[in-house]
């Protein structure tokens, strides 16, 4: 069985290949010489420098966030810094807890989440938008896959985001997307926020769900 450490060091380098496909220079669990002062005593899983602007990465379990207090601390350190940004990426549990009594939504609860969704946006509640579209996201993908007999042994988003690119629900395009996007609402649900969140990824996790569920009628 996958231990969260090894989750997490094998996202890590996948996020360190992503930046470095975007051009940053990347320097991954770089060494306490080579971080400026103010970062003395912190150990970043990677530090991405392209022209100006630097982002300091963790890559994290929950239990992880629970052991580190200081993950908090970098945060905060960062938050004012010019050129410097901090990214937070939580590495999904296995499996997700449910309370007793709860219900997967229907079609229609994934139509009225994404309609909430788009009036959060259009009030500038963009990162609580995002919450409740990755919300209808995950529920999409149990639907579909249950309309095109599709079998899944679990409900962890990164779990049925694999099965659905493996057995041709979504492309691997649109499987990349989702990845990013669910680093995004890990982070936020988590109490993080991140310098490079943007509304029109929001706006595309809608549209998106939209398409999918629009071709599954």
């Amino acid at each position: 069985m996958e231990t969260p450490k090894i989750a997490e060091q094998q996202r890590a380098r996948a996020i360190a290949e992503d930046y470095r496909r975007r051009g940053y220079d990347v320097v991954e669990e770089p060494s306490p010489e080579s971080l400026p002062d103010f970062l003395a005593g912190y150990q970043p899983d990677l530090i991405a420098r392209r022209g100006k602007e630097t982002v300091v990465v963790e890559v994290k379990s929950r239990k992880s966030l629970a052991d580190e207090p200081q993950v908090r601390e970098l945060a905060r350190l960062l938050q004012g810094k010019e050129h410097w940004s901090f990214e937070l990426v939580v590495v999904p549990e296995e499996q997700p807890v449910a309370p007793e009594g709860a219900q997967p939504f229907t079609r229609e609860d994934v139509l009225r989440g994404l309609e909430e969704a788009e009036r959060l946006v259009e009030l500038g509640f963009s990162e609580a938008a995002m919450l409740r579209a990755w919300a209808t996201a995950e529920a999409a993908l149990r639907i579909i896959a249950d309309e095109e007999g599709v079998k899944l042994d679990r409900y962890a988003p990164s779990y049925m985001l694999k099965r659905a690119v493996s057995d041709g629900i979504i492309s691997r395009e649109e499987y990349a997307f989702f990845i990013r996007a669910m680093e995004y609402r890990n982070a936020l649900v988590h109490g993080f926020s991140a310098a490079s969140f943007d509304t029109n990824l929001v706006r595309k996790l809608i549209a998106l769900i939209k398409q999918m569920i629009g071709h599954a009628t």
